[in-house]
């Protein structure tokens, strides 16, 4: 099957970091950020405009991300966001089917606040999938296959790891660990090494531009503005990748041990296959430069990284929603009308 234009369904990859909504063969991908006025409640902004007044909106405007660790903690924004990114995209068409991503191993709890923040948006139906299983999809993985296969999500804040085998997570673990929790360490990092404060865009540019799990032939650098806490005074400063690298290394470590967790839990017929066919990377965070390398040697398994690694679960949702009539009748693909 391939994505198409053929249905007025909707996909949405609902991230901590990042809402990823497919629509008519095209992805529309927007922080998960909104900002209202504190006085009257009204929403001033939300996505791109929001995220772009993180920590520089005035006192009487609250800029919150209802997301953390890849669940809903703020129901209300978390409606408003939805309800707000999905009018933009959809306009005033008929209300559409959506199929939306959740990640495996929350809490039924969990799944129901996902499940209620899109029916608020007033869609005509609502159907949950797993997000490795998107992820897969969205890779080109044929999933139906009677083979382990095994998924690892990052994504801003969660990383998602499955077993999947006839078209189902047979094992699932969700750890509260992303790209979010990178860009953290970052920014205490250089602290402590520099004395220099930096904010959450500057951490951000600079683990795109010179962030690294393993080791990189060339060492690259980049400048930084800061607050030097000590001289009280504005700073710049010239910062290298290895000492970036040096800021991930307790969170890579424990992603590589989660991974090593999840391969012990799986079945030994399907581990055969993992091992022999490797691991696959999805999410914005696991492009990170160097993860799959840096994995490969913690694990001593192959890791590979997905193409267009950060667009794979709403893709993959995105073709569910547009062959749902068909999927449902092939149990073999896991999502649940809610």
């Amino acid at each position: 099957m391939k994505l198409g234009a053929l249905t007025n369904d909707v996909a949405i990859d609902l991230g901590t970091e990042n809402i990823r909504i497919y629509y008519k063969g095209t992805i529309i991908d927007e922080p998960c950020v909104i900002a209202y006025d504190e006085y009257n409640d009204n929403i001033v902004a939300v996505g791109n405009e929001a995220y772009e007044m993180l920590g520089k909106n005035p006192e009487t405007f609250t800029v919150v991300k209802p997301l953390e660790g890849g669940v809903i903690t703020d129901f209300e924004m978390a409606c408003q966001l939805i309800n707000a990114l999905l009018g933009k995209v959809i306009g005033g068409v008929i209300k559409p089917r959506v199929v939306a991503t959740v990640p495996c191993g929350i809490t039924d709890v969990e799944r129901r606040a996902v499940r209620d923040a899109v029916m608020a948006a007033e869609m005509r139906e609502v159907y949950l999938m797993e997000a490795p299983i998107a992820g897969a999809l969205g890779a080109n993985c044929d999933v139906s296959l009677a083979r382990g296969m095994m998924l690892v999500d990052i994504g801003g804040g969660k990383c998602n790891i499955a077993t999947i085998s006839v078209g189902q997570s047979v094992t699932g673990r969700l750890v509260r660990i992303g790209g979010n929790d990178f860009t953290q360490a970052l920014i205490r990092k250089i602290e402590e090494n520099h004395d220099l404060k930096i904010g959450v865009h500057t951490a951000e540019r600079v683990k795109k531009e010179i962030g690294c799990a393993f080791q990189r032939e060339n060492d690259e650098t980049t400048v930084v503005s800061g607050y030097n806490v000590k001289t009280r005074k504005p700073e710049k400063i010239v910062i290298h990748s290895e000492e970036v690298r040096e800021a991930f290394l307790e969170l890579l470590d424990k992603i590589a041990k989660e991974i090593k967790t999840a391969l012990d839990e799986t079945p030994t017929e399907l581990l055969g296959d993992i091992m022999e066919d490797g691991i696959l990377l999805v999410g914005g965070a696991s492009q990170l430069y160097g993860l799959a390398k840096k994995l490969r040697v913690d694990l001593g398994v192959k890791v590979f990284l997905a193409e267009d690694a950060e667009a794979c679960p709403v893709r993959g949702a995105g073709l569910v929603a547009e062959n749902i009539d068909k999927m449902s009748e092939n149990n073999s693909y896991v999502f649940t009308k809610c």
